[in-house]
């Protein structure tokens, strides 16, 4: 199965339903799969080859979607960008991918465009809505042929690229492939306690530049429902929303819970059409979960996996949490147990399995599992091995299969959903003159689930403020891989190898804490 096969289906026998509604435009199957055939048709004329990468940046829209089924269509491969990134980040990316072809369609990027333009790939074919010297959007898309492309594309060509950070600094194009995505909607579809149909709807508001939104909007397609887009995650929107369509589902992190709890009034809102929840990327407290519940009514559904996974492999199910609040409150620290198809296993650092209950490397092998890093053969080596993923996050299995996750053996921080490896922000942080030494760790957040906090030894008589640090970091990394929390120390805690103890530094921090993970 190819992934744009089952909106072709639903266009043959659904056309007039609706598939994707932004800021009050509603655009049917039938159109969108029409759209997708222009753009796929379009991307062939202007020399785009089975196999090459087309990347696109912006805010979620009906564009990034008609450009998953596109390349799809076509064998090409969409590269979502997450456009938070500085301008130096983005043009590695795009370089790395080698792309054929840029999508700068919301008019706020046009300023990132002007600032990477000079270091993009030569001959790279550049579209906007705006500026005169590339390609018009909407005039060249309305010259294309709106038939099916007569492309075969088989099941294994890679599908989608997203890039994910790495521990040497430079982030890594995960490469995943039709059968890898055909195969998680099915496994998310077989866990969902309400299976949604045509009819039905979902409001999307994570990113989808991220696997959780990308999945988000491909499983909502796999359905045959209508996809409510949110350009960014606004929580009073997303109330307004799931009071205004027939929302079966959404799939939020916990701090986005947090954020519409919060809403004044929330108590009074109407949420009767919502059926389910879907979270992910940190744990929720118990608190938080039954405050939920009571508000939105809803099952809930904990979420578990990663880009290398394309997504979920791991559910705490509605009955899970029903145990968990009826008497059984440790299961919340858990993430649940493997979803359908899937095997994991608690592997030590030699590669062999531990018993229930000890601690060792998550290792996972499913239908879904990525197919490489993009040109990096020793990388996929080293992280997949005869199919088996290396999740880099520690955690212990329980007599009932339940997986309780621990600690991150890559350091890698996630903070309100978003991916961070320390190594980053510390390269960003060694080129400020004052700072002679610099370790980034995670702690703990109540909103975001963990937060960056930056450790520095400073040059003699030099000094170093919060403020400056963070203004110092803006032109070099991204916003939310920003510090915003400070210390000062004399001198880093080093083994005798010289490598820096973050165990020593984050041990205050997590002290008392039952998850040392997201």
């Amino acid at each position: 199965m190819l992934v744009h096969q089952f909106t072709e289906y639903y266009a043959r026998n659904f056309p007039d339903n609706p598939c994707l509604t932004q800021g009050g435009d509603t655009t049917s199957y039938g159109e969108l799969n029409a759209l997708a055939n222009r753009l796929a048709n379009g991307l062939v004329a202007e020399g785009v080859q089975v196999g090459q990468r087309v990347a696109i940046i912006g805010e979620n829209s009906l564009e990034h979607l008609l450009l998953f089924l596109a390349a799809g269509k076509i064998g090409a491969v969409t590269v979502s960008l997450n456009y938070r990134l500085a301008p130096a980040e983005l043009s590695y990316i795009i370089n790395d991918a080698q792309a054929r072809a840029l999508l700068v369609l919301d008019n706020g990027m046009l300023d990132t465009l002007a600032a990477l333009r000079d270091d993009l790939p030569p001959g790279i074919q550049i579209f906007t809505r705006a500026e005169p010297d590339n390609h018009l959007w909407d005039h060249w898309l309305a010259q294309q042929s709106d038939a099916a492309p007569e492309i075969a594309v088989a099941e294994d060509a890679a599908f989608l690229q997203l890039y994910t950070s790495g521990t040497t600094g430079n982030p890594k194009g995960v490469v995943v492939n039709h059968h890898s995505v055909t195969t998680q909607l099915l496994m998310n579809t077989v866990l969902m306690p309400h299976r949604a149909g045509p009819g039905a709807a979902d409001v999307v508001c994570a990113p989808l530049f991220h696997i959780g939104g990308a999945g988000s909007v491909l499983g909502a397609l796999f359905a045959g429902i209508e996809i409510i887009l949110h350009k960014v995650f606004d929580p009073a929107t997303v109330v307004d929303d799931i009071e205004k369509y027939p929302v079966n589902g959404i799939f939020m992190v916990p701090a986005m819970i947090m954020a519409v709890l919060n809403l004044p009034d929330i108590e009074q809102r109407d949420f009767s059409q919502l059926k389910q929840i879907y979270y992910g990327a940190s744990p929720i407290s118990e608190a938080v979960l039954r405050r939920a519940i009571e508000v939105f009514g809803a099952r809930f559904v904990q979420m578990y996996g990663m880009t290398e996974t394309c997504g979920t492999v791991v559910n705490l199910s509605p009955a899970d949490h029903d145990r968990a609040l009826a008497g059984e409150p440790n299961l919340l620290r858990s993430c649940g147990r493997p979803s359908v198809g899937v095997q994991i296993k608690v592997m030590d650092s030699d590669a062999k399995e531990v018993p229930n209950g000890e601690v060792g490397e998550l290792w996972v092998r499913a239908g879904c599992n990525m197919q490489t890093y993009y040109n990096l053969p020793e990388e996929t080596a080293k992280n997949l091995t005869d199919g088996w993923v290396h999740t880099g996050d520690a955690g212990s299995r329980d007599d009932e299969g339940f997986i309780y996750l621990k600690d991150r053996i890559k350091e890698m921080v996630v903070s309100g959903g978003e991916n961070i490896y320390p190594v980053e922000v510390e390269n960003a942080l060694a080129h400020h003159q004052a700072i002679v030494d610099v370790a980034v760790i995670g702690v703990p957040d109540e909103k975001f689930g963990e937060a960056l906090l930056a450790f520095v030894v400073l040059k003699s008589d030099a000094t170093l403020g919060v403020e400056e640090m963070i203004e110092f970091c803006r032109d070099r990394i991204a916003g939310y891989k920003i510090p915003r929390q400070l210390e000062i120390i004399a001198e880093m805690p080093r083994n005798p190898s010289g490598k820096i103890l973050k165990k020593e530094l984050r041990k205050p921090y997590w002290e008392g804490v039952n998850r040392n993970i997201g």
